[in-house]
C-alpha cells in the first residue's frame, strides 16, 4: 500500500512539474525552431598574409552548418553569411635555450549575418579554446602541426559562430 502511494506521488510529480513549468511561459532555450533552413556562405575574405586561411574557414563553416542540420547553398540560402579574417598570428608560448618549443595559433574573424535585409554582426571572433602546436623537431613536422592547428582553430571558430547565431535566433 505504501509503495503504491509513493509511486502515485512520483507519477503525479513527473506530470505536474513540467506542466507548471511550461504553463508559466518558460521554454527551453533552442526549443523554438530556427527561422531558416539554409545558408549561403559568401567567399571568406582574408585580410592577412597567411595563405589559404579563407579556404579552411569556409570549409569549417560548411561542415558545422551541415552538422547542425542546416543546408549550405551556393546561392539562394535563407540567410547569407559574410566572413572576414582580420588578423592572424603565431605566438611562441614555450622556449628552451632561445629555441621555440610550442606556439599558439590565433586568428580573428568578423561576421555579418544577413537575413532579409537585417544584419547581425559579430566582431573579433576567436577560438574559445587555446590552440597550440609543438614547434620543435624538423621544419616539415612543424609545418604539418601548424596546418593541423589552423584547421582546428577554424573548426572552433566556426562552432562559436554558429552557436552565437543559433542563440541569437533562439532569444
Amino acid at each position: 500500500m505504501k509503495g503504491q502511494i509513493i509511486k502515485g506521488a512520483v507519477f503525479l510529480a513527473l506530470i505536474l512539474v513540467p506542466v507548471s513549468f511550461f504553463s508559466c511561459g518558460y521554454r527551453m532555450v533552442g526549443s523554438k525552431p530556427l527561422p531558416f533552413n539554409s545558408v549561403t556562405i559568401k567567399p571568406v575574405r582574408n585580410m592577412t598574409y597567411e595563405p589559404r586561411l579563407e579556404e579552411r574557414l569556409h570549409r569549417a563553416l560548411s561542415r558545422e552548418f551541415i552538422a547542425q542540420g542546416i543546408k549550405v547553398r551556393h546561392i539562394g540560402g535563407d540567410i547569407t553569411l559574410e566572413s572576414t579574417i582580420t588578423a592572424f598570428k603565431l605566438s611562441p608560448i614555450a622556449s628552451v635555450e632561445d629555441r621555440v618549443q610550442e606556439q599558439e595559433v590565433v586568428f580573428t574573424v568578423d561576421i555579418k549575418v544577413i537575413d532579409d535585409g537585417n544584419i547581425i554582426e559579430f566582431v573579433s571572433m576567436q577560438s574559445p579554446i587555446r590552440i597550440t602546436f609543438q614547434a620543435s623537431g624538423s621544419v616539415t613536422d612543424s609545418v604539418i602541426l601548424k596546418e593541423r592547428s589552423i584547421d582546428k582553430a577554424s573548426s572552433e571558430i566556426a562552432r562559436e559562430i554558429i552557436s552565437r547565431i543559433i542563440i541569437r535566433y533562439a532569444e
